[in-house]
């Protein structure tokens, strides 16, 4: 009976695992992020023998026992083949690994280097907005950016968002913008989210979405991957999105206010693996520096820092240069294992905010359930 793997729906990854299991034993089952959630976290069984997980979901799971320690000694490098930052999220409160970095973020501003680097659109902006077209430093000068690009009659966008709630890029997307504000989700063991910072961060949303209106409507129903889809279609001048949805044309610098999210996507072993040793070598195979290499190459993002320094894999994107920079200005969700409900709170508020025009109230309502969640 061959191994199965299972995991989130996506290119890159299908044509990686396509590459990567050829001549194995061993299937793939990739399913879009929602119902990965619910077969892994919120089902006994997910029935695989590998998962690919998002680290957010690392802390409940290991909380409940619902993973097995990964044997790190078997991973070729460890640890240093890794960057600290995706070292520490499968990390579990025992000290022991429950997971190997396979695809790596984290979140970076992307633009298109046709438009910031056109002679005219650089002397436009710098008379209308009065400073230079560079990547931004503030958000305020993002927003400058994205109005400047605004062009819907001519089918380009400002900028491009992934708005569908499903409790993963509005969520990362909303802590990016209070992080960078001085703000945080958590302070003091209650919601931080009657602060200046949260109430900055909404009106920015708001700002984007329904005043200056710099995103496509439509994208209130892309995720992710769609989103990505659609900038490297060239319907939007820039982003701040995964690293890994740059082209080789594409410019990438860290984030405005320079804190920027790291989450990134583990195999892990399930606590029902029928052969948990099969397990760990299907992942110790996957986790070589040649098949990191064939996952940068299918369109995912190389995470061992050999990698990020192979001339192959630099050549196929811009963004392998300032991976170990940006890392170091990274952070993450909150390491609880209440993290999949606070992240329904926030997709919640999020969803109210881009979807039915309800910031401040969404805001006030989102603070009430994070303090009776925490207390």
């Amino acid at each position: 009976m061959p191994l199965r793997i299972l995991g989130r729906a996506f290119d890159g990854f299908d044509r990686a695992f396509t590459k990567q299991l050829q001549n194995l034993d061993v299937e793939h089952e990739l399913v879009d992020i929602l119902e990965l959630e619910r077969r892994v976290v919120h089902t006994r069984a997910p029935e695989a023998d590998v998962l690919l997980l998002i680290t957010d979901w690392l802390p409940a799971l290991i909380e409940a026992g619902r993973l097995l320690p990964i044997e790190t000694t078997s991973i070729q490098g460890w640890p240093d083949a890794y960057a600290p930052a995706l070292r520490q999220l499968q990390q579990g409160p025992d000290g022991r690994t429950y997971g190997v970095a396979y695809h790596d973020g984290p979140m970076l501003f992307l633009y298109r280097t046709d438009l910031y680097r056109d002679p005219q659109e650089q002397a436009g902006f710098r008379e209308r907005f009065g400073y230079e077209l560079e990547n931004p430093l503030d958000w305020n000068q993002f927003m400058d950016q994205a109005i400047w690009f605004n062009r819907p009659e001519k089918g380009l966008y400002g900028t491009v968002q992934a708005g569908f709630p499903d409790e993963h890029n509005p969520v990362y997307d909303f802590l990016t913008q209070l992080w960078s504000r001085g703000g945080d989700l958590i302070v003091g063991g209650r919601s931080g989210l009657d602060s200046a910072p949260a109430l900055e961060t909404v009106a920015f949303f708001h700002d984007l979405w329904h005043i200056s209106q710099v995103v496509n409507p439509a994208a209130a129903q892309w995720d992710s991957v769609e989103s990505g889809q659609r900038f490297a279609a060239g319907e939007a001048a820039m982003m701040v999105n995964w690293a890994g949805f740059a082209s080789p044309h594409d410019g990438c610098a860290p984030v405005p206010g320079a804190t920027t999210m790291n989450a990134y996507w583990v195999l892990a072993i399930p606590s029902d693996a029928p052969d948990p040793q099969q397990s760990q070598a299907l992942i110790r195979k996957l986790a070589t520096p040649e098949m990191d290499v064939v996952t940068a190459l299918s369109g995912g993002s190389a995470t061992r820092r050999d990698s990020w320094a192979n001339p192959r894999v630099r050549s196929s994107a811009p963004y392998y240069e300032v991976l170990e920079t940006a890392h170091r200005n990274s952070r993450s969700v909150p390491s609880d294992p209440r993290w999949p409900r606070m992240a329904g709170i926030v997709n919640e508020l999020m969803r109210g905010l881009i979807a039915d025009r309800k910031g401040f109230e969404s805001l006030q309502d989102a603070h009430e359930k994070l303090n009776r969640l925490l207390t």
